[in-house]
């Protein structure tokens, strides 16, 4: 019976990352909002849930443990400033042109970050099954809410790569599969509490340095700066709410 109530569980987060994801292909127009959106959420999901649950479950010193964050951190950046991520220069118009990149830019790398998060969300799934039904119904709306978020996240961070829709679709359905990849390894080979720590606190620092020090600053123009700002904050809202109510 906890199988079954979990399946449906699951389904319906994955049924939450899906909605998320068709927004920004639905109004793919209104790209640019949507990745300023994610930019905010990408923020607000380092500081207030990652590090906070990386802390938790890793123990030990908070300073030691910042330590991953600041390693993932200066590795991406230099991993970016080295043209391995992100090799070309942002270039922005003045009029708040819906596309602003000609190359690959690192936030596609977000996009399988975002995948791995999602493997993660499957495996805390699959804990708070094991611990009690109460408790992965709770988990699952909590993480309804997140996913949805993450879904268009996604999606957003692909379309600004300037790949097709269904290039996008396509790594929507990944962060979908590894939800539920993530789910059944918790269920039949449940990983350390510490070893999921430690990469919540990792990926923490990849995603502070995507949102705030690539996706931020590359996006936010001068005439449309109240838009900008307003969409970030909104994102980091959003993710304050889901925190919030979750815990």
């Amino acid at each position: 019976m906890s199988i079954a109530l979990g399946i449906l569980l699951v389904a319906g987060v994955v049924g939450a990352t899906l909605l998320g994801g068709g927004l920004p292909l639905r109004f793919e127009r209104q790209g640019r909002i949507f990745l300023l959106f994610s930019a905010g959420t990408l923020v607000g999901l380092a500081l207030l849930e990652l590090i906070p649950e990386g802390m938790e479950g890793l123990g030990g010193g908070a300073h030691t443990n910042m330590l991953l964050v600041l390693g993932a951190f200066l590795a991406t950046m230099l991993l970016d400033k080295l043209h391995v991520l992100h090799p070309h220069e942002h270039g922005m118009d003045a009029d708040c042109p819906h596309e602003e990149h000609e190359h690959k830019p690192l936030a596609m790398h977000g996009a399988i970050g975002l995948m791995v998060h999602s493997a993660v969300d499957g495996l805390a799934l699959a804990a708070a099954l094991r611990e009690s039904l109460a408790a992965a119904v709770a988990v699952a709306l909590a993480l309804s809410a997140h996913k949805f978020a993450d879904g268009l996240t996604t999606v957003s961070l692909v379309l600004s790569h300037h790949h097709r829709k269904r290039t996008a679709v396509r790594v929507l359905a990944g962060n979908a599969g590894s939800l539920l990849v993530g789910f059944a390894v918790g269920l039949f080979l449940p990983l350390g509490e510490q070893q999921l720590a430690a990469l919540l606190l990792v990926m923490a620092g990849f995603f502070l340095y995507l949102g705030a020090t690539d996706l931020i600053p590359s996006l936010t123009a001068s005439t449309c700066r109240k838009r900008d700002v307003f969409a970030t904050a909104c994102g980091m809202a959003v993710i304050a709410a889901i925190a919030v109510f979750a815990h």
